[in-house]
């Protein structure tokens, strides 16, 4: 008896969790056809052996965490999914980092500097609520129009949306008229 309790209750555990992600990536891609959401991508998976997490004043992405290839073949999977549900998107908008630069250029081929999605962390709570404020207003634009991606940190994605996300996972979430977000649904790494 003692052996099977252990197995039952990582299958009883395991079932849960497992459906709704699925059916949460699905419910996701087909949100992202409809137009009017914004996709917000946690940079993917990092080398980790950076000197510093802070972004490099020169643009020196040596002294940056970058992507690992772990990372790069995580970013490149999003884009497979997001290229084989068809999601077109207006906008495509980063963190100066360079590990978010580079997701968005491997998931979506392309991406405009947005100073605003720097991480939260680095600043005061003030700057952070200033940038989340901007943040918003920006997607407010984008409300019930086309998508807009955002490839971004840990935190900024937890303000705009009260969710956790892990390296190379993104958000999909319908854009209200005030910049509000509505999460749909998540796609995995």
């Amino acid at each position: 008896m003692r052996l099977l309790f252990p197995s039952l209750i990582a299958a009883v555990f395991a079932l849960p969790v497992l459906a709704p992600a699925a059916h949460a990536d699905e419910a996701a891609l087909k949100a992202l056809a409809q137009g009017g959401h914004a996709v917000l991508v946690r940079h993917a998976k990092t080398d980790g052996h950076a000197k510093a997490r802070v972004l490099d004043p020169d643009g020196n992405c040596a002294n940056e965490d970058n992507l690992s290839e772990e990372g790069r073949a995580q970013a490149r999977r999003l884009r497979a999914r997001l290229d084989q549900a068809g999601a077109k998107f207006d906008a495509v908008l980063t963190s100066p980092f360079c590990r978010t630069r580079e997701t968005a250029r491997l998931v979506f081929g392309r991406a405009a500097v947005e100073p605003n999605l720097t991480a939260l962390e680095l600043g005061t709570q003030s700057e952070a609520q200033a940038c989340t404020k901007a943040i918003a207003a920006l997607l407010a634009r984008h409300a019930g129009k086309g998508n807009v991606a955002l490839v971004t940190h840990r935190p900024n994605i937890d303000a705009l949306t009260m969710e956790l996300v892990e390296e190379g996972e993104a958000i999909v979430a319908r854009i209200g008229p005030d910049g509000e977000l509505e999460v749909v649904g998540r796609i995995g790494r």
